[in-house]
């Protein structure tokens, strides 16, 4: 058996779809994330995963405790197959997570209402080079864990009698303002060449047709 390469797939797709893989991985970030807490409607998780594909955005590290991960692909348009998710062990606290991913060298940015205490505007928040974004329930929020290990919190301000927008809304926004600040700041972090090569060929694999039988046949030949 002989191991698979971009090379042995190239042949597979076409010469727009290649340009198209270069493009976009281009310009993804590894240093800016995403978390998700608890989140039990399945069209905001896709519609969270769709916005993240769109503005580069790589990683999605994943906490349900007490939902299941529900897709609907009619909102995330495919874009689970573009994004890496990480989920958090079964076995593993919250507070062990999120502890795991500080040694990481991420900061914590916590979303919350207005009327937190000691809580910035996305507007007024410095951007940080390796940081995860966390976006709890859409009811409760984030969890105590999570909030007692962040290390900042920012809100978008509200003029209205809601203090927060649907889970999926905010993120759109909160995100799509922290990608745009930090390439004016030229504190967007991009993959390296081995994980470009990585996610190239993890992408190669997703865009052919009834790949798994192609893989095969490849490996079988001399």
């Amino acid at each position: 058996m002989r191991k698979i390469s971009t090379k042995n797939l190239e042949p597979l797709l076409t010469i727009s779809r290649i340009k198209r893989i270069d493009e976009v991985l281009s310009k993804r970030t590894k240093g800016i994330s995403v978390l998700l807490e608890d989140i039990y409607q399945g069209h905001n998780i896709s519609a969270v995963l769709r916005t993240c594909d769109n503005l580069g955005i790589q990683n999605i590290y994943i906490v349900q405790d007490s939902n299941k991960i529900k897709l609907s692909k009619g909102v995330s348009l495919g874009s689970e197959k573009w994004v890496t998710l990480n989920t958090k062990k079964s076995n593993e606290t919250k507070k062990a997570f999120i502890l795991r991913l500080k040694k990481e060298g991420f900061k914590i940015i916590s979303t919350v209402p207005p009327s937190k205490k000691k809580s910035q505007t996305i507007e007024d928040f410095k951007i940080k080079k390796k940081m995860i974004v966390a976006f709890g329930n859409e009811e409760k929020g984030l969890s105590k864990e999570i909030l007692a290990e962040s290390d900042s919190f920012i809100h978008i301000p509200m003029d209205g009698f809601n203090e927060s927008y649907n889970i999926s809304v905010s993120c759109a926004i909160i995100m799509n303002q922290i990608i745009s600040q930090a390439k004016k700041q030229n504190k967007l972090t991009y993959l390296n060449k081995k994980e470009m090569n990585d996610l190239r060929l993890e992408w190669y694999i997703k865009s052919i047709r009834n790949s798994s039988n192609v893989i095969k046949n490849l490996m079988k030949e001399k």
